[in-house]
């Protein structure tokens, strides 16, 4: 009875297996099968038998603002009027990839942007990748190519220069933007708060990153714009608009660190300010941008006036 029992848990316990999965002539018990990857966002990662394999994750749940002086309707009217030109590309004969690059402070809305760009792929039924090994991930996309030939891809470089640092990694990453194993019908996106760092053969290259812009500390109007969406009713209209002054030349990160300095954990007010304005970078000054910032971002790459 007891032997009976056993068997019948078996039988009634949660399946691991539901088809079969073939790989030249053998059959592997797997679960449900897709014929397509469901559009989203994703990291390629390896199993300890070293099989790739795309796991979905998620993006950081802070509400989109499309904030003034941003660049962000500029990109993505870029590559929206991109992913509608493959037949042209197809024409010519033209491998049909496009490269941007963001560099600027931390808190400058690169993300944002980024999180802007994945929504409009995701919409068109794409891929996005995030890119943390550069060959377990060209592994999962030369597989997703085997499958799915023609689906729009979106890989994300998040502080690319510290990719750059290993020499080996560097070279693969040089060869999957425009070598011998760089895909079609993709868009890279890298982001670095380090320009300085990359060398000019990357920075300054069409055909790697073909859009390369800067983002200034935000203007007056996007300051006020995002403390109002964090404060909402909290604080009075007159300090709201003081803060939007004793703000200027900080990034999204320090309006964010502020809000919780002073209404969460109850901070002092000045002493919060001082310890933020310390923490702001000279590196990313543009070039004639006093210590104002006035339009919000710049085409192509300058290292200032210090």
């Amino acid at each position: 009875m007891a032997k009976e029992e056993r068997n019948w848990d078996y039988i009634n316990k949660d399946k691991s297996f539901s088809h079969w999965a073939k790989r030249g002539n053998r059959f592997y018990p797997t679960n449900v099968t897709h014929d397509k990857l469901p559009s989203g966002v994703y990291e390629a990662k390896a199993d300890s038998d070293g099989q790739t394999f795309a796991r979905e994750i998620a993006f950081p749940a802070d509400a989109l603002l499309s904030l003034p002086g941003m660049p962000t309707e500029y990109i993505v009217g870029q590559i929206q009027d991109f992913w509608d030109r493959k037949k042209v590309f197809d024409q010519i004969g033209f491998l049909f990839k496009r490269g941007i690059l963001l560099y600027g402070p931390a808190g400058s809305g690169k993300t944002c942007i980024i999180r802007q760009l994945a929504d409009e792929i995701i919409k068109r039924d794409g891929i996005v990748m995030s890119i943390d090994d550069i060959n377990v991930v060209q592994d999962v996309l030369l597989k997703l190519r085997e499958i799915e030939p023609d689906r729009p891809v979106m890989t994300i470089f998040e502080d690319i220069e510290k990719m750059m640092q290993d020499k080996d990694e560097r070279s693969d990453i040089l060869s999957f933007l425009d070598g011998e194993k760089q895909l079609s019908n993709i868009v890279h996106v890298a982001t670095t708060n380090a320009p300085d760092a990359l060398e000019d053969c990357f920075m300054r290259r069409p055909g790697r990153f073909d859009l390369v812009l800067g983002l200034d500390p935000p203007i007056d109007a996007a300051r006020e714009m995002y403390l109002t969406h964090l404060i909402k009713d909290a604080v009075e209209p007159k300090l709201l608009q003081q803060m939007v002054i004793d703000t200027d030349g900080m990034g999204l990160a320090h309006l964010r660190e502020l809000v919780v300095s002073i209404l969460c954990l109850k901070l002092d007010y000045k002493t919060t300010l001082q310890r933020l304005r310390g923490n702001i970078s000279e590196e990313f000054r543009m070039p004639k941008v006093g210590q104002k910032a006035t339009k919000g971002y710049t085409f192509g790459f300058s290292k200032g006036d210090k």
